[in-house]
């Protein structure tokens, strides 16, 4: 929805009718210059040079959790607000600090190797199919297949675990990380071909069995398996959860962080 910029009632606020000036049409998502001129014990009265006063929520105050409008705003405050919501009937329009904060927090991020870095965040939400991690003041979403099944269990939320990104959506700032990855990324030079390897049994599936070697978790295909058993048996009468297993390590995706396995002969 669009919005002609008209002279402010505020004569203080000269930024309107600069915009005014060149009949400029704010809409959502907008960012514009404003000056706080009222604060309630839930919401701030912004003035952006428009011909009805803006209200800032107060949860659209911060990123960081705060108890009242004063603990980070004054009178007379400017800052960059952005434009969440414009309502023509009720001529209301909602404006957001927190929403400028994510944006140029995700802009420094983007500057990073993504490819490359291991972040630390700590655990902020639990939602149906994984958690919502904070790493500086931004969200990033989790499944709870890339979370080591240990830090599933654990309800601390100031517990701090690293992470790799999987996925980043520059238009909707989003990113989809994993701590199985980093992780394995930490231990991936402890695994080499060669030596071997005593794993434990975590999960028995028709096509192969799950074994943990050094906290990651190893494929033992049922093609190995056959080859060494010599013969076609349910994996489920051969090894049971938590069995012992020597193992030879035969190929690592780095990328991904997989690890095949073989029986040692």
């Amino acid at each position: 929805m669009l919005l002609s910029i008209v002279t402010s009632k505020f004569d203080f606020n000269k930024f309107g009718l600069i915009l005014s000036k060149y009949s400029y049409k704010v809409k959502t998502n907008d960012i514009l210059a404003g000056i706080i001129i009222g604060i309630e014990s839930n919401y701030a009265l912004v003035d952006l040079g428009l011909e009805q006063v803006c209200f800032l929520p107060l949860r659209e105050i911060s990123i960081s959790p705060i108890s009242s409008t004063i603990d980070l705003l004054n009178v007379n405050y400017i800052g960059e607000f952005l434009i969440l919501d414009i309502n023509k009937d009720s001529t209301r329009i909602i404006v957001s600090m927190k929403r400028v904060q994510s944006i140029y927090l995700w802009n420094r991020l983007r500057q990073i190797d993504f490819s490359n870095i291991t972040i630390y965040g700590k655990f902020s939400k639990s939602l149906i199919k994984g958690k919502l991690i904070i790493f500086n003041g931004l969200c990033f979403f989790v499944l709870n297949i890339n979370i080591p099944k240990y830090y599933l269990r654990v309800k601390n939320k100031n517990l701090f675990m690293p992470f790799k990104f999987l996925e980043v959506k520059d238009y909707f700032h989003i990113a989809h990380i994993s701590s199985k990855l980093a992780i394995f990324n930490k231990v991936n030079k402890n695994l080499v071909s060669g030596p071997t390897y005593v794993g434990n049994v975590t999960s028995i599936k028709y096509f192969g069995v799950f074994v943990n070697i050094l906290g990651v978790n190893c494929l033992l295909h049922i093609s190995e398996i056959l080859k060494k058993k010599n013969q076609t048996q349910n994996l489920s009468s051969l090894y049971k959860f938590g069995d012992q297993i020597h193992l030879k390590i035969i190929s690592k995706d780095i990328e991904r962080g997989r690890v095949s396995v073989a029986l040692k002969d």
